[in-house]
């Protein structure tokens, strides 16, 4: 593990920086309440908006929803009808297709207006994936181990500069009316269809050594404190190294076989280790939600910026008048997805 020379390098850097000047002022961050704004449309018919309330830098209290705001939300110029829900959610109604024009603007209180601007994006194709096992060198762990490699093939249009996120769910599924053992419903994979069964998703922690386009950490930034860690398991990434290319990601999630005993079409018997069903989730984001996870996963990963020994940049945002973020996106889903390996036959 690579613990002890995080602990180094704040030792050097603290004995570096006793003759620094740090200009770091509280009073540029010191401001009235505004609202704060989320928002991130997509195709459909309906959108969630997300309202709450600043509080300012040396003010006692908590981020409070504000349930009495005036939503104005129109798509390519035509209001929506909008739903206050009573939580601080409130929710646009209208049709939303690729293309279209997202306008947002707020009024609560005496509070400033925030408004913001997006567009829909369209969808990326991506390849139903496969999976293997691999034995590979860690740079976190130090050292080589068994992982479960995912990988799924889309094509980046050339015409434009393109954003991307990119998910890795795994999946436990159940008949209904009674669980299941391991991970597999009578060699069935887990369906959208759920007549049948009951899908249990989790969104999985990625290892990022075999994806160049995620990861751009070697051993020495490790030791300088940064870390690949990600913004709630949403990795972004950009086309600058594979614009109109096709492209073959690569996702290594942990090894965690388990086993299970299936019939052959010749009548024979066979167990096998298994994984757990997988599939990929290929997100296409404007630019503004590139840079707002970036700037967040940016800060959480960088040990010595939160141990304030080193400079923090603000998280990014396009809301005019207040704070936070407002969004277009377009995700496509994979098919499941999983490893078989057989290790014994009988009859």
């Amino acid at each position: 593990m690579r613990h002890h020379y995080t602990l180094f390098i704040y030792i050097l850097a603290a004995l570096s920086l006793t003759s620094c000047k740090d200009d770091f002022d509280i009073n540029k961050i010191q401001s009235n309440p505004k609202l704060i704004l989320y928002c991130m449309p997509t195709v459909g018919d309906t959108t969630v908006i997300r309202l709450t309330r600043s509080l300012p830098v040396n003010t006692k209290g908590s981020i409070t929803p504000v349930t009495t705001a005036h939503v104005d939300y129109t798509v390519n110029g035509k209001e929506a009808e909008i739903i206050n829900m009573g939580d601080g959610t409130y929710k646009a109604v209208a049709h939303q297709q690729v293309g279209d024009h997202i306008h947002i603007a707020a009024h609560a209180d005496s509070l400033p207006v925030a408004s913001a601007s997006t567009t829909i994006l369209d969808a990326i194709t991506i390849d139903n994936p496969s999976v293997k096992k691999v034995h590979l060198y860690s740079n976190y762990e130090e050292q080589a181990e068994d992982f479960y490699q995912i990988t799924a093939t889309f094509t980046d249009p050339g015409d434009t500069k393109d954003y991307y996120a990119v998910q890795l769910v795994s999946a436990i599924i159940t008949h209904k009316g009674g669980i299941l053992t391991g991970t597999d419903a009578e060699g069935e994979a887990p369906s959208d269809d759920t007549d049948k069964t009951d899908t249990t998703e989790s969104v999985r922690h990625i290892y990022l050594d075999s994806e160049p386009l995620l990861s751009g950490l070697g051993q020495i930034d490790y030791d300088f404190g940064y870390d690949d860690n990600d913004y709630e398991h949403f990795y972004v990434f950009t086309d600058d190294d594979i614009n109109g290319k096709t492209y073959t990601l690569h996702l290594n999630v942990w090894y965690e076989p388990g086993q299970e005993t299936v019939k052959l079409p010749d009548g024979s018997m066979s167990s096998q280790l298994v994984s757990p069903y997988y599939r990929v989730i290929l997100y296409h984001i404007t630019p503004e939600f590139y840079h707002f996870v970036h700037s967040i996963g940016s800060l959480d990963n960088n040990d010595l910026a939160k141990a304030g020994l080193s400079n923090i940049a603000p998280s990014y945002g396009n809301v005019k008048g207040g704070i936070g973020m407002t969004a277009g996106y377009h995700k496509t889903k994979t098919k499941w997805a999983r490893y078989e390996e057989i290790i014994q036959t009988w009859k």
